[in-house]
C-alpha cells in the first residue's frame, strides 16, 4: 500500500482537467512582432503569456509605424528576419547575412537597409511622440496570451490543400500539440498542460501572413483561400493565463469536462 505521503504526492501533481486530449508537440516564442521566432524545448508562462514573448515590435522610425506584414506590402520582407530571446533576456534579430543585439545602432542601420526605409525595433510600451494616437508602442495582438494549434487541425489543411507546405512557422503559434481532438471544440473550456492552466476563449481568425513566403516556406495564397472558404477563416485557438506555470515539450494536456449549455 502507497505510504500517506506517496497518495498526497499523486494528489498534488494529478491534473485538474479530466479529459486527456494529447501531449506538446512543439513550443514557440516570438520575441519581436511579426518576425520569426524559436522553437524550445520549454516555455514559462506569466499572466500575460509566455515570457519574452512579443515584447518589442519592428517600426518605421520615422512615423512610428508599427509593421503589419500581413496588410502592408512594404513590411512583407519583415518575415524573412527572425528573433531569439537570450537566458540574459537579450534579444537577436537575425537575417541570412547579419546577427545584431537589439539596441545595438547596427541593427537599426541593418534593418533601415534590409527593409528600404529606416528601421527599428522598439519595445512595446515604450513612448515616441511621433505615435499620435497612442503616444506608445501598443502590442500588436491583444486578443489572448497564447495561440494554440493540433497537429489533427494541421493534417484537416494539409489535406484540403494537398499541393501546399503546412508549416507551422506560418500561424505562428505557441503551442502544437500532437492531438486527438480538434481544438476548436475546446473553446470555454480549461486546459492544462504542464503547471500552466488556462481557459480556451475564441478560435483564431486567420490573416493574410498564412500565405507570405518565409525562409525554407514559399509563398501559397491556397492555404488562406483554403481557410477563408472552408473554414470561415477560423484556425486555431487563443487562450487566456488561470495559473502561470511551465510547459516542457512532451507534457500531457488535458482540458475540463464540456460545461453544461
Amino acid at each position: 500500500m502507497a505510504s500517506d505521503a506517496i497518495v498526497m504526492e499523486l494528489n498534488i501533481r494529478a491534473p485538474s482537467a479530466n479529459r486527456y486530449v494529447g501531449t506538446v508537440q512543439q513550443l514557440w516564442r516570438y520575441p519581436v512582432s511579426s518576425l520569426g521566432g524559436e522553437r524550445l524545448s520549454r516555455l514559462a508562462i506569466t499572466g500575460g503569456g509566455v515570457r519574452s514573448d512579443r515584447e518589442y515590435v519592428l517600426v518605421d522610425v520615422a512615423t512610428g509605424e508599427v509593421a503589419a506584414p500581413e496588410t502592408t506590402l512594404r513590411w512583407r520582407r519583415c518575415v524573412l528576419l527572425a528573433a531569439r530571446s537570450l537566458q540574459s533576456r537579450q534579444v537577436l534579430v537575425s537575417s541570412a547575412d547579419w546577427e545584431f543585439e537589439v539596441g545595438d545602432a547596427a541593427l537599426d542601420h541593418a534593418l533601415s537597409e534590409f527593409m528600404g526605409f529606416p528601421c527599428g525595433i522598439r519595445r512595446v510600451g515604450d513612448s515616441d511622440d511621433s505615435i499620435s494616437s497612442t503616444g506608445h508602442y501598443a502590442p500588436r495582438y491583444k486578443v489572448s496570451p497564447l495561440h494554440i494549434l493540433t497537429t489533427p487541425n494541421l493534417a484537416n489543411l494539409q489535406a484540403a490543400v494537398p499541393g501546399s507546405v503546412i508549416d507551422v512557422r506560418r500561424f505562428r503559434p505557441n503551442l502544437v500539440i500532437d492531438g486527438i481532438e480538434l481544438e476548436d471544440t475546446w473553446v470555454g473550456d480549461e486546459l492544462e498542460a504542464g503547471s500552466y492552466s488556462g481557459t480556451v476563449v475564441e478560435v483564431t481568425k486567420r490573416c493574410g501572413m498564412t500565405m507570405l513566403a518565409q525562409p525554407g516556406v514559399s509563398e501559397d495564397a491556397d492555404i488562406l483561400r483554403s481557410i477563408v472558404r472552408g473554414r470561415g477563416r477560423r484556425f486555431g485557438v487563443y487562450a487566456g493565463v488561470t495559473r502561470e506555470g511551465e510547459v516542457c515539450v512532451g507534457d500531457a494536456v488535458y482540458v475540463a469536462a464540456s460545461k453544461p449549455s
